[in-house]
């Protein structure tokens, strides 16, 4: 009995140390096949990159937004260039409008009886008044150095005036307005130099 159990662990010890001879060699032999599949996919991937690069180097400047410039007349004054101002926004009906500020609140009912316009009206002037930012901040890209103040007209027609140095050209533009709040209304802009008639 002892000797047949002695058999019996030769037996299974000799097939596990054949098994784990067997996995060793298994495990080199997976390790090289990895080792070459990493070599050729790094190979690939450094390919790629150069690909990239070179896809990247040839794409460079195409996509490039275009610079923001005013346009200068040839008596050196500066001009907004509206088309790099305005939206491709429809005009929408204010008849039908849905605007973001209830006809009923205090604030509409307030501002319509300090200037004595009706609730309508104000409920207009409310919503593009504190829309105005959206077209300030596209016109102000243009006048760099030339911008002295803005300030919105009061009442039911609602306009944003800017400011300027002499040197800029008076302009009256209407800016339809893109963004969510206030999107597809109108405000009047006008450009007014210092001493300026217009």
């Amino acid at each position: 009995m002892q000797k047949k159990l002695f058999v019996l662990i030769g037996f299974v010890l000799g097939v596990t140390a054949c098994h784990n001879q067997n996995h060793q060699s298994a495990n080199k032999n997976d390790e090289s096949a990895l080792h070459e599949q990493k070599i050729i996919k790094n190979a690939e991937e450094v390919h790629d990159l150069k690909a990239l690069a070179t896809q990247l180097h040839q794409d460079d400047g195409n996509d490039q937004e275009p610079e923001i410039k005013p346009i200068i007349t040839k008596d050196g004054k500066v001009k907004i260039d509206w088309s790099l101002v305005d939206t491709k926004q429809p005009i929408l009906d204010t008849k039908t409008y849905e605007y973001p500020i209830a006809l009923e609140t205090e604030a509409v009912k307030n501002y319509a009886k300090a200037y004595n316009i009706t609730n309508k009206q104000a409920q207009h002037s409310i919503v593009v008044g504190m829309a105005a930012p959206e077209a300030l901040g596209k016109i102000l890209d243009q006048l760099q150095g030339k911008y002295l103040g803005h300030y919105l007209t009061d009442g039911a027609n609602m306009s944003l005036v800017i400011n300027t140095t002499n040197d800029v050209i008076p302009q009256k533009h209407d800016y339809v307005f893109a963004d969510n709040f206030g999107k597809g209304l109108v405000l009047p802009v006008v450009i007014e130099p210092k001493h300026s008639t217009k």
